[in-house]
């Protein structure tokens, strides 16, 4: 369970629902912890893209999850995600970089020209992110 700060008054934080749903659920060997704002987007941005598009676009269009992936990172960052050529004994692999590579900033590039093109393939109902649907 995620709950968000949504304001800070007198020193006190107040969060978007009770802080009693979160320790009603604590049980031995749980743990909580504090993410700042910009580790709290990015975790947001990740599940939309791992946990929201990819498998959509992959459901949809009968191509592996994998292969979406690929294919979005590189029409939006050609030049970021260009994969390198690496060499164990005598096999030679690709490997494409991960998105931990990216800022925030450039996670939401990468969200916000993902859908762009999915538009420019035909794919219209690919929607940004919409926290009210969370």
């Amino acid at each position: 369970m995620i709950l968000k700060c949504v304001s800070v008054q007198e020193g006190v934080p107040y969060f978007d629902h009770p802080i009693s749903e979160l320790v009603d659920k604590c049980v031995p060997g749980a743990a909580i912890q504090l993410l700042t704002p910009d580790k709290y987007i990015s975790l947001q941005q990740i599940r939309y893209w791992k946990g929201v598009l990819l498998p959509a676009l992959a459901k949809e269009s009968g191509e592996s999850i994998a292969w979406w992936e690929n294919q979005l990172k590189f029409s939006v960052f050609p030049d970021k995600f260009k994969p390198e050529i690496i060499t164990n004994g005598d096999k030679e692999y690709l490997l494409v970089p991960s998105i931990t590579i990216l800022s925030v900033y450039g996670m939401n590039q990468l969200i916000e020209g993902s859908v762009a093109y999915c538009h420019s393939i035909g794919k219209m109902w690919v929607k940004l992110p919409d926290s009210e649907l969370r």
